[in-house]
């Protein structure tokens, strides 16, 4: 069959109604290896130890770090997409709280993370701030510590049109020009690691203190790219600095990391430091058994006919895309290769891309393939 055929067969209105006849399907229930997000997602038991993480840190504003393990494939950045979902949304109630995701290709040093910090904070924060100090100065004196930072706050106070870009470009590392310093009175450039951690644990001491900063949540996914890309010196450089975040802020942050376990015991040897304050590891492990694989496979083919059902106007009982006894064969195929690399179990991205590339062919094949 030529790609013209398969796509006006792909556009045949009669098609798509046979497929939802029979399996109460409109679309491929299953997503390919490379989506990671926008997916339908299974509820975790690890999800009711995360959510009791955040509930005592939102309770007692003290600083939390948590690391989701797992290895690739297992849905440690599904796990992630979720929570901040349910973070945002949630937090989006209650006045005082951030949310930052960083994700991006391994940096030599952690400045990106804490710029991304700055940039969520924004000017809005900053003016939020000043207002709040022109009634509590003290805080300043009680909070700041670095000579510049409480420079740069007393002058936002005492003008009558603070300059909070200024201020925010110089919390970002950007260079110090004539305008910041007649401004702002700061005078050294925020230009390394343990000049932006300083900032950062200053203006969320004061903000705490104020009243106008209740807790920051960053998420930082893949952590393990930094091994074998940086260098062993850079990687430990990295390390450090999360380290120094972390114990700058014994309150108000949230931190939660996406890791490998080997990356995770490769870090921990690197830096015997850093492990302390990794202590907090909620696992996700890989597909186990049979019975695993088929409620997962079940669960993304009832999702799918839920949203169609939900275009077509009511549920109707189908048949599945892929049948029970295929589902598990395709299961114990893969669970003989993971044996053969090593693995303990099936990794969910694997299974499921299995799953999306037969469903493909029942699809393609006009829903007569099953």
């Amino acid at each position: 069959m030529s790609l013209r055929d398969r796509l006006r067969q792909s556009d045949d209105r009669s098609s798509g109604e046979r497929l939802y006849e029979r399996f109460g399907i409109i679309t491929n229930p299953f997503p390919a290896s490379n989506q990671t997000s926008a997916n339908p997602r299974r509820p975790l038991s690890a999800d009711e130890e995360a959510e009791r993480r955040i509930v005592t840190f939102v309770r007692d504003g003290k600083s939390h770090v948590v690391v989701i393990s797992g290895t690739q494939g297992v849905g440690k950045t599904n796990f992630l997409n979720h929570f901040e979902s349910e973070i945002r949304n949630v937090m989006a109630d209650r006045d005082g709280y951030y949310l930052v995701r960083y994700l991006a290709d391994p940096e030599a040093s952690f400045e990106g993370t804490t710029r991304r910090l700055f940039e969520e904070l924004g000017t809005e924060h900053l003016r939020t701030l000043v207002d709040s100090l022109r009634r509590n100065q003290a805080s300043i004196d009680q909070q700041v510590r670095g000579h510049d930072m409480r420079t740069a706050l007393y002058r936002l106070i005492k003008s009558d049109h603070p300059e909070f870009d200024l201020m925010l470009q110089w919390l970002l590392g950007l260079r110090v020009l004539k305008a910041h310093r007649l401004a702002l009175g700061v005078q050294f450039r925020l230009d390394t690691v343990e000049s932006k951690t300083a900032a950062l644990r200053d203006i969320v001491q004061v903000s705490g203190s104020a009243g106008v900063l209740n807790g920051i949540f960053l998420l930082l996914d893949e952590l393990e790219k930094h091994d074998g890309v940086l260098g062993p010196t850079a990687v430990v450089r990295y390390l450090s600095a999360i380290r120094s975040v972390v114990d700058a802020l014994p309150q108000r942050l949230f931190l939660m990391i996406g890791i490998t376990p080997d990356a995770l015991r490769r870090y921990s040897a690197a830096l015997p430091a850093l492990r302390g304050r990794l202590q907090n590891e909620i696992k996700l492990e890989p597909l186990m058994d049979e019975v695993e694989a088929w409620e997962l496979a079940k669960f993304y083919m009832e999702s799918a006919q839920r949203s169609a059902a939900g275009e077509q106007n009511g549920r109707v009982e189908r048949s599945w895309i892929i049948a029970q006894e295929d589902v598990i064969a395709r299961f114990h195929q893969l669970s003989a290769r993971a044996k053969r690399r090593g693995d303990a179990g099936v990794r969910q991205r694997e299974f499921l891309h299995e799953l999306h590339v037969r469903a493909e062919e029942v699809i393609q094949a006009g829903g007569d393939g099953n």
